[in-house]
């Protein structure tokens, strides 16, 4: 996917704290205009073109990978287990 116009995404609110968010990992959809990105626990979708959140959540576990699948469109997620 190219890039034509630069986009932010607005990753403020995302776990309602008031710190800076920095995403940590992100992946593309291989066919539709959307883009995953994973900051702290949290999985944020958007539109790749307005840059509009589509969905969030907060799966407890920070992200290692992350990565659209191919044929099925569906997000794979590889997180660490944290143990307590």
């Amino acid at each position: 996917m190219e890039w034509a116009t630069l986009q932010h995404l607005d990753l403020r609110h995302v776990d309602r704290s008031s710190k800076t968010l920095q995403p940590h990992a992100a992946a593309f959809h291989p066919i539709q205009a959307l883009v995953s990105v994973a900051v702290g626990t949290y999985v944020i979708e958007f539109d790749a073109f307005t840059g509009c959140k589509i969905a969030a959540i907060d799966i407890g576990s920070p992200v290692v990978r992350m990565a659209y699948s191919p044929t099925s469109g569906n997000a794979i997620i590889a997180i660490l287990e944290v143990s307590f």
